[in-house]
């Protein structure tokens, strides 16, 4: 069968065993199924893994730079990796410090799959705030590692302008995502969705106050529980499979809005046009949920309320996607998030090629 293939052996044996009798062929033709079967699952296994392999970058790694203490404390780093396309992906460094210090910066990188090599660079500041020191961006450079159903990834950080700050060493941490068998004779089945995995943000740190580097090997953590269902009091639509016309657009994350545990709850959303009435109809998901569906956005908000639960997910995306662009390209739009004690506005672009997207982060 190896030489010539299950069609001509299914010819060759209609053609040269017509004569046997029907229970004499019956073990033959029961073998050429059986092998069609596991033939099929093999290959609808090796299409999920190869397809697994191209997405696993995608996520929330957490991790820490590899620096002694500074007045700012211990050194924690987060990195979202929100699109991948090719050998390109794009995404967010977040960066945690003692008393509510942070930094966050917009970074592209590269992957070289023969070297499981990732480089990448923060490219654009979103928001910081460290107090009487300054900051730095930098460009990572670290080697994917497989380590049973953990990822991690190892390497260095360097700041963009030279002498701004030291250079430091960095682990991040993943889990890999779940590929369940499928079972041969079974027809139409789906791999298991990987299992949303809690994710722990620490305060992390680097640059221009680390100095010394550790060199003991890093500890990663024993488990992540799997979270509760997200219990937000409004009216949701079911959550949905984004589409592939969205999914394939880039995720630009336009602004971070840091919540305080306190007002995590009932946190009111509206979406305006921007500037004039041009008939922009836009999409809103928080998550995979979705809360606005192809509707016009004008002078009168559309309105829903998120509630934030850092067991489930210390960042929470809400995705604005251009459903069209109005008159005057591209489609434009302002939010205002309130919260019990506060209220942010955030003017929104997106269009055909890439999703605009606020990320709500709740403090400890």
């Amino acid at each position: 069968h190896k030489k010539i293939g299950v069609k001509n052996l299914l010819k060759f044996s209609n053609k040269h065993f017509a004569g046997i009798k029907n229970y004499e062929f019956k073990p033959i033709m029961y073998l050429l199924n059986l092998y069609r079967q596991v033939f099929g699952a093999l290959l609808l296994l090796s299409m999920v893994a190869t397809a697994a392999a191209q997405t696993n970058l995608t996520g929330i790694w957490e991790g820490k730079f590899l620096a002694t203490q500074t007045e700012l404390g211990p050194p924690k780093l987060v990195v979202e990796i929100l699109y991948v396309k090719d050998d390109f992906f794009s995404g967010i460094t977040h960066l945690y410090y003692d008393d509510n210090k942070y930094e966050h910066y917009k970074m592209v990188g590269i992957y070289n799959k023969t070297e499981k090599l990732l480089m990448f660079k923060e490219t654009a500041t979103i928001a910081i705030d460290l107090g009487i020191y300054k900051n730095c961006l930098g460009t990572y450079t670290m080697v994917l590692n497989n380590n049973g159903s953990n990822m991690f990834l190892y390497g260095n950080w360097v700041p963009n302008i030279k002498d701004c700050t030291n250079e430091v060493k960095v682990w991040l941490f993943k889990r890999k995502p779940v590929v369940k068998l499928p079972l041969p004779g079974k027809k139409n089945v789906t791999p298991a969705q990987p299992p949303v995995t809690e994710k722990k943000i620490a305060a992390p740190l680097k640059n221009a106050k680390t100095k010394a580097i550790i060199p003991a090997a890093p500890v990663p953590p024993a488990a992540l529980v799997a979270p509760v269902a997200k219990n937000i009091p409004s009216t949701k639509t079911a959550p949905v499979i984004l589409p592939a016309k969205i999914t394939q657009r880039e995720t630009d994350v336009q602004s971070l809005i840091e919540i305080a545990f306190r007002d995590k709850d009932s946190i009111r959303v509206e979406v305006y046009d921007n500037g004039d009435i041009d008939g922009d109809s836009v999409s809103v998901y928080e998550e995979q949920v979705q809360r606005i569906n192809k509707k016009m956005i004008t002078a009168k908000p559309i309105i829903f309320y998120v509630s934030l639960d850092k067991n489930i997910n210390p960042i929470t995306h809400l995705r604005l996607v251009a459903e069209s662009l109005g008159a005057i390209p591209p489609c434009t739009a302002l939010m205002i998030v309130t919260t019990k004690s506060k209220r942010y506005e955030v003017r929104l672009s997106s269009n055909f090629n890439k999703n605009a997207t606020v990320e709500l982060f709740l403090k400890e």
